[in-house]
């Protein structure tokens, strides 16, 4: 079946009335004048609207983001006492066994501290409480988690930490301790996250997602994340196109994956098998990401390590040996020595760092040489240029987040959002990569901004890169996926603030209208 849409323009061809052929999902002519129609061709016209290649978001958590949405969201908490009373609202309307919520962050706190069981417990008592700092990477328990999940103050977690003051819990939890209160959701659940999410992320304009979604689920049921995409696929209820992240987390996992028929670009429908994810320390707010020097605000910290050397270079060895990519999580400065150290003499695949965020110019050197790439997220420098400073001092933050200098250098750049770490709106994305300044005036670098051109082909055509779909993804041009998303004035023509408040109007994902704003 054919369809013809006549449109304002088509990015980056022109800015003048154009016609684009649809057919089989894909796109078979672009024209100024309408081309001859058959009976059957099926006309929409979208003249007051100016069309752009869907936004590919390199790194996110699909199922994450889509459960974040009906968890008590914490966000826009300023105080210990703010938590509380957004605990105490969202527990009288919400009856769920096991109580959690996202998005604390105490560096917003008045108190500047992290809270503890004793402020959940005197919100809620009676029900298990798990509230997620705004990474993901710590949480805060109340007393009847501790003791629904048996937390105990001896318990030792490699590559993770209970936090104990005086031989008692307090009820803060890091890293690999997560593992031990995961509440495993079922089938129909991990079906709901997506469907849920992509509704949201189609509003965005995004049309594909490059996502880590395995952590929903125990480490060897990893198989019941897959089930449920391939279920919605068979229901014609996946929209988004999908490129898994797979996060096994031990070698002998990800050898039982392999034996299993987990192969790097297995497709089903428009879900498909992407490279090995790979944690390898926290995240800078929560000071767990790895310092070389350890942290400048907090003397004898230096983070944490989620993995040895050797099991790195292990996992690094079967990816080889299986032809997989892999996609590291590596944020500060030790780890991303770490990575390109045992990256060393890799020659083959397609493989990155995802944040990529605390660097000095030798680092970016040796990445670039080493034909390593980033999946970094420009929208956390909304928060981040607020600590970074503090954080790991003046000296590693000015090279620190250099995405000019790092394109330079000849390294692929593909952006994301980290939902739910982040707001997945691109928009906000494009407006931190090219101008590098809040809204209330503080600015990080600004000459290590980007042009629109450069950082709009980091949010869609450089993502295709990495799921080996360059030939018909993040263009709009014949032979290629008519995925788009269409808005009423040209984007890299607008006024910076324009960015942050222009809304998609319509998303198309293989020729279908997939969102209409109402």
């Amino acid at each position: 079946m054919l369809k013809l849409l006549k449109v304002a323009g088509v990015y980056p061809k022109t800015l003048t009335p154009s016609y684009v052929l649809i057919e089989d999902e894909l796109i078979i002519a672009i024209a100024t004048e309408p081309p001859k129609l058959t009976e059957e061709t099926i006309f929409e016209d979208l003249s007051s609207f100016f069309i752009y290649p869907g936004f590919n978001d390199s790194h996110m958590h699909l199922m994450g983001y889509g459960a974040s949405l009906s968890q008590c969201l914490l966000g826009d908490v300023h105080s210990i006492d703010a938590l509380k009373e957004a605990l105490t609202t969202y527990c009288t309307s919400h009856f769920f066994e096991i109580i959690t919520g996202r998005g604390w962050n105490q560096d917003l706190f008045k108190e500047k501290r992290l809270p503890n069981r004793y402020d959940l417990d005197a919100c809620c008592s009676e029900r298990p409480v798990i509230l997620y700092r705004a990474c993901g990477h710590i949480a805060v328990l109340n007393s009847k988690a501790i003791a629904h999940f048996k937390l105990t103050a001896d318990m030792q977690i490699t590559g993770g930490a209970i936090d104990v003051i005086n031989g008692e819990l307090t009820g803060i939890i890091r890293e690999n301790a997560l593992s031990l209160v995961k509440i495993e959701p079922s089938k129909a659940q991990l079906m709901t996250f997506v469907e849920t999410a992509q509704a949201h992320l189609m509003a965005y304009g995004i049309t594909s997602v490059q996502t880590d979604d395995l952590i929903m689920v125990e480490q060897d049921h990893y198989a019941a994340v897959q089930d449920a995409f391939k279920a919605l696929v068979d229901e014609n209820k996946l929209k988004i196109r999908v490129y898994e992240q797979s996060q096994f987390f031990t070698p002998d996992l990800l050898r039982k994956a392999i034996k299993d028929g987990y192969n790097q670009n297995n497709q089903y429908g428009r879900y498909t098998d992407g490279p090995l994810k790979v944690l390898a320390d926290g995240s800078l707010g929560s000071r767990t990401a790895k310092i070389r020097k350890g942290y400048h605000d907090a003397p004898g910290e230096k983070g944490l390590f989620i993995h040895s050397e050797d099991d790195l270079r292990e996992l690094v060895k079967i990816c080889q040996s299986a032809k997989l990519d892999l996609a590291i999580h590596g944020i500060g400065d030790a780890t991303i020595e770490l990575i390109l150290n045992v990256f060393e003499g890799v020659t083959t695949g397609r493989n990155s760092i995802i944040h990529c965020q605390i660097m000095d110019d030798e680092l970016i050197l040796k990445m670039a040489k080493q034909g390593i790439s980033a999946l970094v997220q420009p929208v956390f420098l909304e928060y981040d240029m607020t600590i970074v400073p503090s954080r790991v001092g003046p000296v590693l933050a000015r090279t620190s987040y250099a995405y000019k200098k790092m394109l330079s250098h000849g390294i692929i750049l593909a952006f994301g959002s980290d939902a739910p770490v982040e707001n997945p709106n691109p928009m906000r994305g494009l407006y931190y990569a090219i101008y590098r300044e809040r809204p209330d005036g503080l600015v990080y670098y600004k000459e290590e901004g980007l042009t629109f051109e450069e950082a709009f082909d980091a949010y869609t055509s450089a993502g295709a890169y990495f799921s080996y779909e360059t030939h018909i993804k993040g263009r709009l041009e014949p032979g290629y996926l008519a995925d788009f998303f269409a808005v009423t004035k040209p984007l890299e023509s607008l006024h910076p603030s324009e960015l942050l408040t222009l809304k998609v109007e319509k998303t198309y994902i293989g020729g279908e209208c997939t969102f209409t704003r109402k």
